[in-house]
């Protein structure tokens, strides 16, 4: 069973999510950094540090259900699925936002450990594409938004 591809997205994830990336601060400890009073804020328009860190679960949901199989789930870009307006009202909220996300993570390294390399050529169930593309890009989408995130937390002290 080849692994080497999977293992190389598996680091990756690992890396980013709460290692040590080559970019600096990973997700988790970024987040962790956050103070709840402030994930509410919408500086730049319409996008929370809530509404980001949601965003970044759904689609990993998005991975973690097609990856079980599920030939009809999907999220409609710009949908209520792909953003959803979200208030956190206390610091247990934030927390739970924050438990849900780790979550993804690990569900999704699990499913990722049982798997070789020809998942990566498999098509996406309901898709038109395969998964190689979609897991290559998990942890980019999570750093993209990361980016905001940090540019949220830190006009937020301004």
């Amino acid at each position: 069973m080849m692994k080497n591809q999977l293992n190389y997205i598996i680091q990756d994830l690992q890396s980013c999510f709460d290692g040590k990336p080559w970019y600096g601060i990973p997700v988790m400890e970024k987040l962790d950094s956050v103070d709840w009073k402030i994930v509410n804020d919408k500086v730049y328009g319409a996008k929370s540090i809530a509404v980001l860190t949601q965003h970044i679960i759904h689609w990993r949901i998005f991975v973690l259900k097609k990856l079980q199989g599920d030939e009809t789930y999907d999220i409609v870009i710009d949908g209520p699925t792909d953003w959803t307006t979200l208030q956190i009202n206390n610091e247990q909220e934030w927390e739970s936002l924050k438990q849900e996300l780790r979550q993804t993570q690990v569900d999704i390294l699990k499913e990722l450990s049982e798997r070789s390399d020809g998942l990566l050529s498999e098509k996406v169930p309901g898709k038109e594409y395969t998964f190689g593309p979609i897991l290559q890009s998990v942890a980019q989408h999570d750093i993209y938004h990361l980016g905001q995130i940090a540019m949220l937390n830190s006009e937020s002290f301004n």
